[in-house]
């Protein structure tokens, strides 16, 4: 009998202390989210994120915060548009994420972010394999912070759109990042892709699906490095540098194309070889404001 009842009070005590982790976020992720805030705010600053992250004492229910139900670890981190634009330019701590074992989704979209401290970038958080997203968009990060980001292979969407990106992209760099699904460099300046250490500048991201390369100054060079992208879905080259005759034999291998946006360049007209594939799966095609006259379409070799 007192077996039993020293059973009984052994399943009570482990459920509570289930129920406990179920309802709070762990101390050290709690810690660590308020270190992160610090370099956010001034000491007395207000918001409405960091007036929520003042009335709850469990982080899961901070305002930019959200949690796994089950094991009650920080899956989700959305600082958008929340550091103190007093504050001026600034350098990120990357490590101040290394905590967050489960993360899944990082957004410091909108900060003013001029790239990481020495030695504290985001190639220190390799380890954390769950990380899917990363938004860093509309921030002042320049070309070096892709070295820094090709060490997180497990990431499946990164956005770097408005950023400082400019010239030649190290194709190399990229291509570690071997899971992305989705890769937004909207608005930058940059003008192609080369290969640092010889050979051609291909893009080899084959689970690539959604690819936005708009406002950039890609000119029709661009297209042979995009002729690994079979399973691309959508391909944003409006506002660019294109002009003159467009060969759509260059983007033949994109087989699972539904969207193709050339918006805002300069072509003329699009070749069609007689060997050419075309787009089986395209859907929409959008080619507005650009200098076709009279035939859009001309046969090529």
């Amino acid at each position: 009998m007192e077996i039993k009842r020293w059973s009984l009070v052994t399943v009570v005590v482990g459920m509570v202390n289930v129920m406990l982790l179920v309802e709070g976020c762990l101390e050290e992720e709690r810690i660590a989210i308020l270190q992160i805030k610090t370099s956010f705010y001034y000491p007395n600053a207000t918001s409405s994120l960091h007036d929520s992250w003042r009335k709850y004492a469990n982080c899961c229910n901070w305002k930019g915060v959200s949690c796994n139900a089950t094991t009650g670890r920080v899956v989700d981190i959305n600082l958008s548009f929340e550091r103190l634009a007093e504050l001026g330019d600034g350098y990120l701590n990357a490590t101040l994420f290394f905590p967050f074992q489960e993360l899944i989704s990082l957004s410091l979209h909108g900060n003013n972010i001029l790239g990481c401290v020495e030695n504290e970038g985001f190639e220190r958080l390799s380890q954390l394999g769950s990380l899917k997203r990363l938004d860093l968009g509309d921030n002042k990060f320049n070309n070096s912070i892709l070295t820094s980001l090709s060490a997180l292979s497990s990431l499946k969407s990164l956005n770097l759109a408005n950023n400082r990106l400019k010239g030649s992209i190290n194709i190399e760099e990229l291509n570690r990042l071997r899971s992305l699904e989705e890769l937004y460099l909207a608005h930058n300046e940059i003008e192609g892709f080369k290969s640092f250490h010889g050979g051609n500048a291909l893009l080899k991201l084959s689970n690539l699906k959604f690819l936005h390369l708009d406002g950039n100054h890609f000119n029709n060079n661009i297209l042979p490095s995009l002729e690994s992208l079979s399973s691309l879905n959508i391909l944003n080259l409006s506002d660019n540098h294109l002009k003159g005759s467009f060969n759509i034999k260059g983007l033949d291998a994109l087989i699972n194309l539904e969207t193709l946006s050339l918006d805002e360049n300069e072509i003329d007209k699009f070749v069609i070889s007689e060997d050419s594939r075309g787009f089986p799966n395209l859907r929409t095609l959008l080619m507005g404001r650009n200098h076709f006259d009279g035939t859009i379409l001309a046969q090529g070799d």
